[in-house]
């Protein structure tokens, strides 16, 4: 599986992939205004989930970093929601008209991602392919209730997330993207984190703060999306296929030369090509172990 955390510049990814590879470094966090992310970078040491399958974990980019153009924030996007299995998207605060706003460039997703080759692909195709979405609030401090009731973080995402009543322009725009996130997300959750602590000097070095400096309901809740991230997260898989560590580095290869060459990447396209080069790599091996096991006989191709 892969394990994938996507969001703003500047906003503590980086923490989050640390806490899920159970160590206080390893993924950059910084404490200045640069980006310490430039592109996707992938940890080389699988971590192992609750039943035992091997997760890869993506740190990308922040999606609009001041020195980034939007296609280019749009192709990170895209290969992150391509490559993972679990995705995180890591805010600030609530889930309001800006944070949605945000996250427009899903709208534009269709415009670089196909399924098939020369077709347009809607939200709803790309979602048969999409990972699951856990949709992370940082620093959030807001009561989850609802005229009086208590509601569950699920069920606030959800309600934001609902198509708004009016027309217009104004609305229709505001609705698309909601309509985006539904079709392509179909399988979602929310998780909410209360701020670490008080102290400025402390948050810019996060990663370097000792437990007792930490509010306990923050480590609390960083220690509940790390077991609920390991124990839901699936394999990566491809039309009903597990990939293996190679596959998924030769699609990773596919896709990336896709979009450095001006094209558009095709999903099916792409996973031919892939399934393929496996097959012949299967076929080689069975060939060379039947020359190995008959020493001295010339077997033909047809014959293998």
């Amino acid at each position: 599986g892969v394990v994938a955390v996507c969001g703003r510049a500047r906003q503590g990814k980086s923490y989050v992939l640390n806490r899920l590879l159970g160590r206080s470094s390893g993924f950059t966090v910084g404490p200045t205004v640069r980006p310490c992310t430039k592109g996707l970078w992938l940890w080389s040491v699988p971590v192992e989930s609750a039943d035992g399958t091997h997760l890869v974990l993506l740190d990308s980019e922040g999606i609009d970093a001041y020195d980034q153009t939007a296609q280019y924030s749009t192709q990170i996007f895209a290969m992150a929601v391509l490559m993972s299995s679990t995705f995180v998207y890591n805010q600030m605060g609530g889930i309001d008209e800006a944070a949605l706003d945000r996250l427009a460039l899903v709208t534009e997703l269709c415009k670089h991602v196909r399924v098939r080759s020369g077709a347009v692909a809607s939200e709803e195709e790309l979602g048969a392919f999409a990972p699951d979405l856990v949709w992370l609030l940082r620093d959030f401090y807001l009561d989850l209730e609802d005229e009086g009731r208590a509601i569950t973080t699920k069920d606030y995402l959800e309600r934001a997330l609902a198509v708004l009543p009016g027309q217009g322009q104004a609305a229709e725009a505001k609705n698309e993207i909601r309509r985006s996130i539904t079709a392509l997300f179909p399988r979602r959750n929310c998780v909410a984190l209360v701020r670490p602590c008080a102290d400025e000097k402390t948050l810019r070095r996060l990663d370097e703060a000792p437990a007792h400096a930490l509010r306990p309901e923050f480590l609390a809740g960083v220690e509940a999306l790390t077991e609920s991230v390991l124990r839901d997260a699936k394999p990566k898989m491809v039309d009903g296929c597990v990939l293996t560590g190679p596959a998924l580095a030769a699609l990773a290869e596919a896709y990336v030369g896709a979009i450095n060459d001006g094209a558009v990447p095709a999903i099916a396209t792409a996973w031919q090509g892939v399934a393929e080069g496996e097959c012949r790599k299967a076929a080689d091996g069975a060939l060379r172990a039947y020359e190995e096991h008959y020493t001295g006989s010339d077997p033909q191709p047809e014959e293998a």
